[in-house]
């Protein structure tokens, strides 16, 4: 059965996300199979991460790159016209010709490529740096890895005791 987080829960990871984020995520860790608390610490650290604490939906001025208007977008920021392309093919979604339909569906967006990318291998194994290159390509900043993983360690604390609990 996959982990859900409680609000109280998400607030001690990521202080700054808001209490509705957790809906969303917990759809998304249902969807992704997150059924130890190492996987959806690194989902909910990685998300966390890539969306400025579930804030963000979209890069800021993305809309002025050069590839607009297949900038980053959802929760894992799916970026390119092919990562678009195939989004779309898996999830029957005109998200070439509207890309803001991957707004609409940032569950079933993020989900698919968390699933599509294979992102447990990392988390089963703990790596964050990973993790995070596997998302963001080989030039991961230093700033995103190091946020990534205090948002990691915390989940792995606050998740792990959750986790005896219910054991």
């Amino acid at each position: 059965m996959p982990i859900s987080l409680t609000p109280r829960q998400l607030k001690a990871i990521v202080p700054e996300a808001p209490a509705s984020a957790v809906l969303t995520l917990n759809s998304i860790l249902a969807r992704t199979s997150a059924v130890t608390h190492l996987r959806a610490a690194m989902l909910v650290s990685q998300l966390a991460t890539s969306s400025r604490d579930f804030r963000l939906l979209e890069e800021k001025d993305g809309r002025l790159r050069p590839s607009a208007p297949y900038f980053g977008r959802g929760w894992i920021r799916l970026t390119g016209k092919r990562a678009y392309r195939e989004v779309g093919e898996a999830l029957d979604l005109d998200v070439v010709r509207n890309p803001d339909l991957v707004l609409l569906h940032n569950t079933e967006v993020t989900a698919w490529f968390w699933n599509a990318h294979h992102l447990h291998r990392f988390s089963d194994d703990g790596d964050v740096d990973g993790c995070v290159r596997a998302i963001s390509g080989e030039g991961g900043r230093p700033e995103a890895l190091s946020l990534a993983r205090t948002f990691y360690d915390r989940a792995c604390f606050v998740l792990a005791g959750a986790h005896e609990l219910a054991a």
